[in-house]
């Protein structure tokens, strides 16, 4: 039984780039961290990091990516599609990220999630 849950950020990763090896980075973090990993810690990463490592980047406009991603559009919301993507999620935008990336350029889910 979990009594406790302790979060913390990991300083140290590097910008992740198409064909990084993930758990190296992470593994390499961790260490240069000075804390050690133990039984039963759980490491969470962002989907936005592992679609970098995958080569999910594509220089496209938003909207286009969006659309196609999408298997079947569930609702929409104003500008907001929540849909189905090809992957059989459902989720607003089709997963499709454009934060924090240069201009003109798209992060699409990774294929790891299949």
């Amino acid at each position: 039984m979990i009594t406790e849950l302790h979060v913390r950020g990991l300083a140290g990763v590097p910008e992740v780039q198409e064909g990084d090896d993930l758990a190296r980075v992470l593994a390499d973090a961790v260490h240069a961290s000075g804390t050690a990993l133990s039984d039963g810690d759980v490491l969470v990463v962002t989907s936005k990091i592992v679609s970098k490592a995958e080569g999910r980047s594509r220089r496209m406009d938003r909207e286009d990516a969006i659309t196609a991603e999408t298997e079947r559009v569930v609702a929409r919301a104003g500008h907001t599609r929540i849909v189905q993507t090809r992957q059989g999620l459902v989720m607003a935008a089709a997963g499709v990220d454009a934060s924090n990336v240069d201009p003109g350029t798209v992060l699409l889910l990774p294929v790891s999630y299949t």
